[in-house]
């Protein structure tokens, strides 16, 4: 009788019944919460990881566009590396243009430009003579191969004339999409990538070098 009053008193196994379901309950509204949670931090490790390799995109496209200078193929050579450099965890669908131009060190400027938007294939000739198939579309022509100035001392001839070496910038302009079902919310505090784009954040970086000169 006393064990039997002992397991159905308040303080017996009613009680802890009682507990587990309550803590069933706060764990059942608690898990939402943590699923929100681990998604934002998530996306947001994405998003940073993308913004990172669109800078580190555009900063070697950029070194590869100085050193190539104006050989044959170099704007292939360019686009050939931001491809590679965006992979895996990104996209490289998610382009939507690169942007070759001759510009100052400094300030927003810009002297002609050649724009290659990420749609249809390019077929390119290399300095081996060899040739590449990248998928762009060259949509300006204002900065071709053949006038960039690698020479010190300047290109007198070109139109217009340069006093010294170009300074050659990329941009590349990239979205990256969301990969979580909280891709509406993000949408609402994170501006969009445009009209008629998927949901995402868009992500646009530019480095300058100056074309190793040619003595």
């Amino acid at each position: 009788m006393q064990g039997f009053l002992d397991r159905s008193s308040p303080a017996g196994g009613v009680r802890r019944t009682d507990a587990s379901g309550q803590t069933l309950v706060e764990f059942a509204l608690v898990i939402p919460l943590l699923m929100i949670l681990f998604m934002s931090l998530l996306e947001v490790a994405l998003a940073l990881n993308a913004s990172m390799a669109v800078n580190r995109a555009s900063q070697q496209a950029a070194h590869i566009a100085a050193s190539a200078g104006n050989l044959l193929g170099a704007d292939c050579l360019v686009l050939q590396s931001i491809e590679e450099d965006m992979g895996i965890p990104n996209d490289p669908a998610n382009i939507s243009e690169v942007v070759i131009e001759r510009t100052a060190l400094v300030g927003d400027y810009s002297y002609g430009e050649q724009r290659w938007g990420r749609f249809g294939e390019t077929d390119c000739t290399m300095p081996d003579r060899s040739t590449v198939t990248v998928p762009y579309t060259l949509q300006v022509a204002g900065y071709p191969e053949a006038q960039r100035c690698a020479v010190l001392q300047g290109c007198p001839t070109f139109v217009p004339p340069r006093s010294t070496v170009d300074n050659i910038g990329v941009t590349v302009r990239y979205t990256h999409g969301w990969v979580t079902p909280l891709n509406g919310a993000l949408d609402l505090v994170v501006p969009d990538a445009g009209a008629g784009s998927p949901g995402g954040w868009s992500f646009e970086q530019r480095n300058i070098f100056r074309i190793e000169p040619v003595l």
